[in-house]
């Protein structure tokens, strides 16, 4: 018995739809169905491309950008208090130095105070005014605290850093309700 080459998924799929359906006539709902197959076999493409990642540090590169101070957060999931957990797109980020604190992440929940005359709806901030603690937690992780004395409507700002490079971020805000993010702790960029 012969053996049959074995195809991706996604080239698999392909094949039945294309095979599936032979020439019958050129009618109106025949030109339909094409389209439909070509719609169908584009999405089936563009699904199979892979997705660039971030580079994956060891553990050592963590922990030692963290015990340097310097580092950036890049968000992958939020949660909000009073919902559920969210995928986001895009590249929201807090960055850490010894001198700045940079944050640029999106705001999901309540908001006790609205801003008079603002656009700006996240939680953005520059800090270069803060209290930094860094303690060691269980399994080498690291559990960071800032408090930002020159922003006033950030209260604190939780990070739990571990070996492996994921993170959870707490912000505790004066006039929104607390948020929670999940992401992934990299090397600062390179500045332009």
């Amino acid at each position: 018995m012969s053996e049959q080459p074995v195809l991706p998924v996604c080239e698999s799929v392909m094949l039945v739809f294309i095979s599936a359906n032979p020439i019958r006539n050129q009618t109106p709902r025949y030109y339909t169905m094409r389209t439909l197959q070509f719609l169908v076999i584009a999405v089936l493409f563009a699904a199979c491309t892979p997705k660039a990642q971030l580079p994956q540090l060891s553990t050592e590169e963590v922990l030692q950008l963290v015990d340097e101070q310097n580092y950036q957060f890049n968000l992958e999931f939020v949660r909000p208090m009073g919902g559920r957990q969210r995928l986001i797109t895009g590249t929201y980020f807090m960055r850490v130095q010894k001198e700045l604190i940079e944050c640029d992440l999106p705001y999901i929940g309540r908001a006790f105070q609205a801003p008079i005359g603002s656009t700006d709806n996240g939680m953005k901030f520059i800090s270069r005014n803060f209290g930094y603690t860094s303690t060691t937690g269980k399994g080498e992780r690291r559990e960071i605290t800032i408090q930002p004395k020159d922003e006033p409507n950030i209260r604190e700002v939780f990070l739990i850093i571990f070996s492996n490079g994921k993170a959870d971020l707490r912000i505790n805000s004066n006039n929104r309700q607390t948020i929670s993010y999940t992401g992934t702790i990299t090397a600062l960029p390179p500045q332009k």
